[in-house]
């Protein structure tokens, strides 16, 4: 029988209260009794009021303090993109000795729907790690504004333009490979000896080091960016929301679907941190798609279905 599966977020301050509302969205799934969720922060990024969480939520919420400035003192940081994003790399040296496969997330995903238990079993084929790619790898099927700029920096990190490139903001970890390869003491090193070619600090450096070997997880377990723009959310029934887009649903000015404005309101009305609730806003209608996008979203989807995902999860058929 496998062991439990560790989901571990690493929030500093700024994202520590959106990161307990990741917790809770995962801890109301109905799989949730074989997860193990871990909060793993520095002391300094508790939000006050922690300790008055609903009693219920917050005995299932294993805060761990850490001195992650042990582990990540030193590497490079860049705009929002703090400290905090680099502790992945270090996840293997804090957590238990029990734990032999963990998945660590961004604070600004919300999860929909059981499945992530499902992840525990999941066979790797022999890679450390699984993940979803990344929009700066399919933005190649758009051809549109951003093409030039992702394919230019994907190539500034070595990567041909065929080679895959994964998001690190859902990552499943096999513990043994990832140690036994050192894929974290690789990603350091490239990272603090190459800080101008890393914009998006640990995800740049995995990315160069593991140079597309990392086994492929569906969207489903990373629903972000141009998924929820191309109106796609029912064919891939996303299990993991990711809000890779500024504003996030709980910041003014949310552009996207005002369910998520709702559940993050809800949520922290409810919550010791009622000031952090966002007025009503967003659109509950769905958007037109303009000829270019539709012609993206079918692009995307012929290369979903092109493709195998450890998960298992296929594209659903073209109709007719």
């Amino acid at each position: 029988m496998p062991a439990r599966l560790a989901v571990c977020l690493t929030p500093d301050a700024n994202f520590f209260r959106p990161a307990v509302l990741t917790a809770a969205s995962i801890l109301a799934q109905p799989d949730s009794g074989e997860l193990d969720v871990l909060l793993l922060c520095e002391e300094a990024d508790v939000a006050p009021g922690f300790a008055d969480l609903d009693r219920a939520l917050r005995a299932r919420i294993d805060l761990r303090i850490v001195d992650w400035s042990r582990h990540v003192a030193g590497l490079p940081v860049r705009g929002h993109f703090t400290s905090a994003v680099n502790r992945r790399l270090a996840l293997h040296r804090v957590l238990p000795d029990t734990v032999e496969r963990y998945v660590s997330l961004d604070a600004d995903m919300l999860i929909m729907r059981e499945g992530m238990a499902a992840l525990g079993s999941t066979r790797l084929g022999g890679a450390p790690f699984a993940a979803a790619v990344d929009m700066i790898f399919l933005k190649d099927l758009e051809d549109g504004a951003l093409t030039a700029e992702f394919k230019a920096y994907r190539a500034r990190l070595g990567l041909s333009p065929g080679t895959p490139y994964f998001n690190n903001g859902f990552t499943l970890v096999d513990r043994q490979s990832w140690e036994r390869l050192d894929v974290a003491g690789a990603a350091t090193a490239f990272l603090a000896a190459n800080a101008g070619r890393c914009p998006y600090l640990e995800q740049s450096a995995l990315n160069a080091v593991v140079n597309g070997q990392f086994a492929k997880l569906s969207p489903r377990y990373n629903f972000m960016g141009d998924f929820q723009l191309l109106d796609l959310e029912a064919e891939v029934e996303p299990i993991v929301l990711h809000f890779v887009n500024r504003p996030k649903p709980w910041e003014p000015g949310w552009r996207g679907d005002g369910r998520f404005v709702e559940a993050y309101r809800s949520f922290f009305l409810s919550s010791p941190w009622p000031e952090l609730a966002p007025p009503p806003g967003g659109s509950s209608l769905r958007q037109s798609l303009d000829a270019e996008a539709l012609r993206f979203r079918a692009r995307l989807l012929d290369w979903l279905r092109a493709q195998t995902f450890v998960d298992g999860w296929t594209t659903p058929p073209r109709a007719g």
